[in-house]
């Protein structure tokens, strides 16, 4: 059956908010404005109803969703232990009664599934969690129990209690695993890190996937969508997810003309001002960090190169360099189906466990690098894999705590030749990492 709010004097208070989603409780103090200001610290968590059996679960600055559907409640991203446990007690509270049927992951990021294992024990069952396939593998390796591998996978649809809830796959975005999710009758979807209302991607785009990103935008567009509730900040609807596609396109075309320009990182940090969106949600944090991050993508890419550009083109396209032939079913970096030649290290979004060795081939730079936890630092060489010189060599490291490690003193490589490499971690705590070593075209002699 299908499971409403109690009516009568036991009724939760309803509150307005914004249009069409009411405030339905929360950890105290009053409900966040729509830009997320007020004069008061906002609560930690709150529950708005967005639509009629569909509750956005927020958690200081992460979003959930859960859905009252006619086969149980469907639980959206845990978040995180501590979360999930007063996610259980919301659920309960605005669903008395109502089973939970199952816990789908957005995508295996841990800030945003951890936690399952906290939900199934609240209601006491081996509880379903549904995620898209490329999830399975890296959480049954983690091992992690507060983060358990699905039950269930996708490849491409699913549907959930009977087409209530609809699953979606648009491919490689923020990661390679993002399920969308989408609720015919409420003409509503929920989407995670990869679009957001009028916000800057995440810091320099490390994990995003180009020039993926913009067939999943595009994707996203071509479901019939009204409203869509993001993993992070306020609701939007398709004009925003319009907005968030040109911006990605601007920034695309900004970089691409400084990098075919012969514009060094900082410069077109310098240059590429992006002030058509200064009014957007951490412009003063973000902008140089996106705009640094595009640059690593296509100049790993080969744009400026004498025409061996990695361009994604009128409407995505994929490209040579950006992530040419190959690169399905890599699996982490190094090891057994990781990085060929050509493929652009860093850019590909993935990042290794604290042990693990990165062995991987950019543009014939081969850097094979690891961390030693004895000295808290990253160490290893840089060879040049190609019969000509490689000019003004130097390696980055960023973790994923977001800090960036390096670059490295510029060198210059003749064929065959190699150098140690070495970047200290100032006793940075960090789970996960990733390195690409960057060149710069040979000086005319």
């Amino acid at each position: 059956m299908t499971h409403k709010l109690p009516a009568g004097p036991t009724a939760i208070p309803l509150i307005p908010l914004i249009a069409g989603a009411v405030w339905v409780g929360c950890g105290g103090g009053e409900p966040p404005s729509d830009e997320g200001t007020s004069a008061e610290a906002p609560a930690q968590f709150e529950t708005t109803e967005v639509a009629e059996g569909v509750y956005q679960f927020r958690w200081i600055g992460h979003n959930a969703l859960f859905v009252v559907t006619s086969e149980g409640v469907v639980a959206f991203d845990p978040i995180s232990v501590e979360a999930a446990a007063t996610y259980a007690e919301e659920i309960r509270r605005v669903a008395p009664g109502a089973e939970l049927a199952a816990i789908v992951y957005s995508h295996r990021d841990a800030d945003h599934a951890t936690g399952a294992e906290v939900l199934r024990e609240a209601f006491g069952g081996d509880i379903r969690i549904y995620a898209h396939e490329n999830a399975d593998a890296p959480l049954r390796e983690a091992a992690d129990p507060n983060l358990p591998p699905p039950t269930s996978t996708f490849a491409e649809t699913m549907t959930l209690a009977g087409g209530e809830i609809e699953l979606h796959y648009l491919g490689r975005s923020h990661s390679d695993d993002m399920a969308v999710a989408f609720l015919p009758a409420h003409g509503l979807a929920f989407a995670v890190d990869f679009v957001s209302r009028d916000r800057f991607g995440y810091m320099d785009l490390a994990s995003f996937h180009f020039p993926d990103m913009f067939g999943a935008i595009e994707g996203l567009l071509e479901i019939p969508f009204e409203t869509i509730v993001f993993g992070h900040g306020p609701s939007g609807d398709r004009a925003t997810i319009e907005r968030q596609l040109t911006y990605y396109r601007d920034l695309d075309a900004g970089v691409r003309g400084a990098v075919e320009a012969g514009l060094s990182e900082d410069e077109t940090a310098a240059t590429v001002l992006l002030e058509d969106y200064s009014q957007w949600d951490r412009y003063d944090d973000w902008r140089e960090l996106n705009v640094r991050g595009m640059h690593r993508k296509l100049t790993a890419a080969g744009v400026g190169e004498s025409g061996e550009e990695g361009e994604h083109g009128e409407g995505g396209e994929e490209g040579e360099g950006e992530h040419g032939e190959g690169r399905e079913g890599r699996g982490e970096h190094g090891g057994e189906g990781g990085h060929g030649e050509g493929e652009e290290g860093e850019e590909s979004g993935e990042y290794l466990g604290r042990a693990e060795t990165w062995d991987a081939t950019r543009r014939g730079a081969r850097l094979v690098f690891s961390y030693d936890p004895a000295r808290e630092a990253f160490a290893g060489t840089v060879e040049n894999t190609t019969s000509e010189t490689l000019c003004a060599v130097r390696v980055e490291v960023h973790l994923s705590t977001g800090t960036e490690l390096g670059p490295t003193e510029r060198t210059d490589l003749a064929s065959g030749a190699s150098t140690a490499v070495e970047l200290a971690a100032g006793g940075e705590a960090f789970e996960r990492w990733t390195a690409h070593p960057e060149m710069s075209a040979c000086a005319a002699r």
